[in-house]
């Protein structure tokens, strides 16, 4: 085997050692501060596993049009009282290996910005 087979074979292997190595942003969970608006009033969703009708609140993020219906729970550290309207500024967390039953964004309380009685 001639000298300049061997060294390009060596550089290849070399090549090949160093991109499996590098780091990949892909495994990272992202992380960002967004702003969620709660209707006072409620709604309902289908509940996946059984598909029953399930009463929730109602979510709208920052610059979105449309109001989405969630779990009562789905914001960690929030406690939904009905009647009241919110401004929440929270922690949203897009998981880059989520569990295969359960989903890839988590919303965690960062705290209220505002609260207001609807009467």
């Amino acid at each position: 085997m001639n000298k300049k087979a061997i060294i390009t074979a060596m550089l290849a292997l070399v090549a090949f050692f160093l991109a499996s190595c590098s780091s990949d942003d892909d495994n990272e969970d992202k992380v960002e501060q967004v702003t969620v608006y709660v209707s006072a009033e409620t709604g309902t969703y289908q509940n996946v596993p059984d598909n029953n009708s399930v009463e929730g609140m109602l979510i709208r993020k920052n610059g979105a049009a449309n109001w989405k219906c969630v779990s009562f729970m789905e914001i960690t550290g929030f406690t939904y009282e009905r009647g009241n309207e919110y401004e929440l500024l929270v922690k949203k967390t897009t998981l880059a290996n989520p569990p295969q039953d359960s989903w890839n964004i988590r919303y965690e309380l960062f705290r209220i910005v505002s609260q207001r009685k609807i009467e």
